[in-house]
């Protein structure tokens, strides 16, 4: 899934290899019919996954 993301998380534009905790984020939630599948996820940072649920960034 890195590989994918070419090594760059997609709210803060950062390396994932930074030594920062990482999250899997549901880019639909599975509240509103999103799945555990590999095209509805993506690799985030801790504090950047913290944002998207905080409402203080739109969700990807």
């Amino acid at each position: 899934m890195a590989q994918k993301q070419q090594y760059v998380c997609p709210v803060c534009g950062e390396s994932l290899l930074n030594d920062e905790e990482l999250h899997l984020h549901h880019k639909k939630p599975k509240s509103q019919g999103g799945g555990d599948n590999y095209g509805n996820l993506q690799l985030v940072h801790l504090y950047c996954h913290q944002q998207i649920h905080s409402g203080t960034i739109c969700s990807l």
